[in-house]
C-alpha cells in the first residue's frame, strides 16, 4: 500500500519539536500534568511519523495510550503508522477506535478517509471527508472539500466534484490544489471557457508567490491554448514542459499531440 501521505494531503498541524522526552521529564510530567503529558507523546509521535521512525512514533503513542487508552488522536495516529505498514487491518481497527471514542475528533474522519481512498474504497473515503466537512472550525477544511472532490470524481461524479473544488475555494481561494483540479475537471468535460478561468488564477498565484509549474499545470496550458488556436504558446509551454519533466507522462501526451499535427 503507498504511503498515506503521498495519497492525499491532509494537513497535519504539528508543533516544532526540539528535543526528545527523558524519562525523568516523563515521570514529572505526568505528575503535574497527565493531559499534557498525552499531548506531548502524541505530538512527538505524530513527528516521528513525519520523519518515517515508526519505531519511535509507536513508543510514544503507546506512552500516551498508557496514560489515556481512549485518546482518539493518539489511537488515530497509530493507524497511520498500520496503514503506511501495510497492516489494512490493524490500521482500520485504529481509525475505528478512535471515532468510537470520540466522534467529534475531525482529524481523525480525515486520516480514515484517506486510508479508504488508498484503499480503492471511494464511496466509503467520500463519507468520511464529508463528516470531516461538518466542522466548520476545522483549519483543514478547505482541504477536506478537495479530498470530498477526488472521490467524486473516481466515483464518476464530476458535477459532485466541481461543486466540491469550488467550496474549497470559498475557504481558500489560493488553494493550488483546487483551481488546478478544476481546471483538470472542466477540461476533461471538454468546458474549455471555464478552465480557462480557473487556469488563469492558477498561473497569477504561481507568478505571485514565485512558484514553479507542475507538469500537470503546463499539460493545461497547452491544452487550452491549443483549443483557442494559438501555436506559439503552445510551443513555449511545450518547451517548458520538455525541460522541466522531460520524463513525465504530461510530455508524452505533447509530442503525441504535435506528431498528430
Amino acid at each position: 500500500m503507498r504511503s498515506f501521505w503521498q495519497l492525499v494531503s491532509v494537513v497535519v498541524a504539528v508543533a516544532f519539536l526540539q528535543a526528545c522526552v527523558t524519562t525523568e521529564q516523563s515521570n514529572l510530567t505526568r505528575k503535574a500534568d497527565p493531559l499534557a503529558a498525552v499531548q506531548r507523546y502524541v505530538d512527538l509521535g505524530l513527528e516521528y511519523i513525519k520523519r518515517d521512525d515508526y519505531n519511535r512514533a509507536r513508543k510514544h503513542l503507546s506512552r500516551a495510550l498508557e496514560l489515556d487508552p481512549d485518546n482518539a488522536p493518539a489511537l488515530s495516529a497509530l493507524g497511520l503508522i498500520y496503514s503506511n505498514e501495510g497492516e489494512a487491518k490493524l490500521a482500520e481497527a485504529s481509525f475505528k477506535q478512535a471515532l468510537d471514542s470520540d466522534s467529534s475528533y475531525t482529524r481523525a474522519y480525515t486520516y480514515y478517509g484517506a486510508f479508504l481512498f488508498s484503499s480503492d474504497r471511494y464511496k466509503e473515503a467520500l463519507q468520511q471527508f464529508e463528516a470531516a466537512a461538518l466542522d466548520t472550525r476545522f483549519s483543514s477544511r478547505a482541504q477536506v472539500y478537495t479530498n470530498i472532490a477526488l472521490c467524486n470524481i473516481k466515483l464518476g461524479n464530476n458535477p459532485a466534484a466541481l461543486d466540491a473544488y469550488r467550496r474549497s475555494l470559498q475557504l481558500n481561494r489560493y488553494s493550488g490544489r483546487a483551481l488546478s483540479g478544476a481546471t483538470e475537471l472542466l477540461l476533461s468535460e471538454r468546458d474549455y471557457a471555464g478552465a480557462q478561468a480557473y487556469y488563469n488564477r492558477l498561473i497569477s498565484l504561481i507568478a505571485e508567490n514565485d512558484m514553479q509549474h507542475s507538469a500537470q499545470s503546463l499539460w493545461q496550458g497547452i491544452r487550452i491554448a491549443n483549443y483557442y488556436n494559438n501555436p506559439e504558446q503552445v510551443e513555449s509551454i511545450g518547451a517548458l514542459l520538455g525541460e522541466l519533466y522531460p520524463d513525465s507522462d504530461e510530455y508524452r501526451r505533447y509530442t503525441a499531440m504535435k506528431a498528430r499535427g
